[in-house]
């Protein structure tokens, strides 16, 4: 019998992690022993197709095997044959393994082993929602603050109970007026950002990355989550307590509209929370 497990942790963002267990191989100190290079020579990655996204970490001959991202140490599966989905903008994952030694009371940890990755299929369906064309292709898509929305552009509300601003309120119009206090002219009205898989592009003149995940805090209330860094969205910070915002939660992305939100920090059901609302614009990019 196998047993799947799917586990997204939380700061290895965009990691979606898929083990298949050997009941034969659940006791570790069954493992036979090995040396740090033996095992090193028997890690595999393979990916579902070339530089593909979608990956396999094994060795060869099989044993129990934990599977750390090279880069960050943290640990992103365990089993036999351990599935890892790597979302984009990563263009390449390195990843190490240990194993139970023969007494069961240590461990040997192999060298780290990369991969390239130059493709990305199966994403969850935010992926496609944010960053598709409607034909199951990738492309970039600006976004300009949505002018039509009946509970303004920004603003702040109750956390995991608003959809949009919902106590102070800022209009289309007062919009101008907080960007430049905020020391943010380029983010008023005709300000705009461009999120695509390659990266973010921002009327206020920088650029970053994005990614989004189907993580969620609150069913029926969000439905993923977007971190960006080295910029931000438009007005992308945290008024009351100073700095910019990267984490947000995403409350709804179609074609036509997306409406973001952030908590201030320790924020619970009903604490204060910021809100953005953007509709899709493409002829507002520069």
């Amino acid at each position: 019998m196998k047993k799947i497990f799917l586990a997204v942790p939380i700061m290895a963002l965009g990691l979606m992690v898929m083990t298949s267990c050997d009941p034969s191989h659940d006791n570790e100190s069954a493992t036979p022993a090995v040396s740090a290079e033996q095992l090193t020579n028997e890690l595999k990655i393979t990916a579902k197709s070339e530089g593909n996204n979608n990956l396999t970490v094994f060795t060869s001959p099989t044993r129990y095997i934990k599977v750390y991202d090279a880069t960050t140490d943290g640990m992103v599966g365990a089993g036999t044959m351990v599935q890892i989905q790597i979302a984009p903008p990563q263009t390449e994952a390195s990843f190490y393994v240990t194993t139970a030694a023969m007494d069961g009371t240590t461990s040997v940890k192999s060298g780290s082993k990369s991969i390239t990755i130059t493709e990305y299929t199966d994403l969850p369906e935010i992926y496609n929602i944010i960053f598709g064309d409607g034909n199951g292709n990738f492309t970039a898509h600006t976004w300009v603050w949505d002018t039509e929305a009946g509970d303004g552009v920004w603003g702040n509300g109750a956390y995991l109970e608003n959809t949009g601003p919902g106590w102070w309120v800022v209009s289309a119009a007062d919009i101008d007026g907080q960007a430049a206090g905020k020391g943010l002219p380029n983010d008023g009205l005709n300000g705009w950002m461009t999120l695509a898989l390659s990266g973010v592009k921002t009327s206020r003149g920088e650029s970053g990355q994005v990614k989004v995940t189907e993580e969620k805090v609150k069913d029926g209330w969000d439905i993923g989550r977007m971190v960006f860094s080295g910029t931000t969205p438009l007005m992308g910070i945290q008024p009351n307590v100073g700095g910019n915002q990267y984490d947000y939660h995403i409350l709804q992305a179609t074609e036509q509209n997306l409406r973001l939100c952030a908590p201030e920090p320790g924020a619970g059901d009903w604490g204060t929370a910021w809100f953005w609302n953007f509709k899709r614009d493409d002829s507002a990019a520069k």
